[in-house]
């Protein structure tokens, strides 16, 4: 039985096949339960069934920040999943794309207006740019 291909484009959008997943509960589901092999792919488990991941880019997308009243800085992914900075993370800029690490090394791309809206955050120390949330 041929599967139906599961894939995140480079804009962060999920496809089933030819058409784009917008019910993001589902979306958010499918991401929580994303892996990485050894190898470098991906795939996604849900209790016995494994299904592959075709990732153009990386797995998670940050399209909102906010910044939170104690202080920290919540980033909001395209999957919905929350990611929230307690302690400095460092940037990683493959040309002018910006990638920080959320569950694998720069695994996750920030939007321009997430990018822009961090700089007041950025740290820069031995050419290395990080976020530091205001209470660090």
């Amino acid at each position: 039985m041929e599967r139906t291909p599961i894939t995140i484009k480079k804009d962060g959008k999920w496809y089933f096949g030819e058409a784009e997943m917008f019910r993001r509960d589902i979306v958010n589901h499918l991401a929580v339960n994303t892996f990485r092999h050894e190898d470098g792919s991906y795939y996604i488990r849900i209790g016995e069934e494994v299904n592959p991941l075709i990732v153009e880019d990386v797995p998670f997308f940050a399209i909102v920040y906010e910044e939170q009243e104690d202080g920290k800085v919540k980033l909001i992914f395209h999957d919905m999943q929350e990611f929230i900075i307690e302690s400095p993370v460092k940037i990683t800029l493959n040309g002018d794309t910006p990638y920080i690490s959320y569950k694998w090394e720069n695994d996750t791309k920030l939007s321009r207006g997430v990018y822009w809206g961090l700089s007041k955050h950025f740290q820069i120390d031995n050419e290395e740019v990080c976020i530091v949330p205001p209470n660090k």
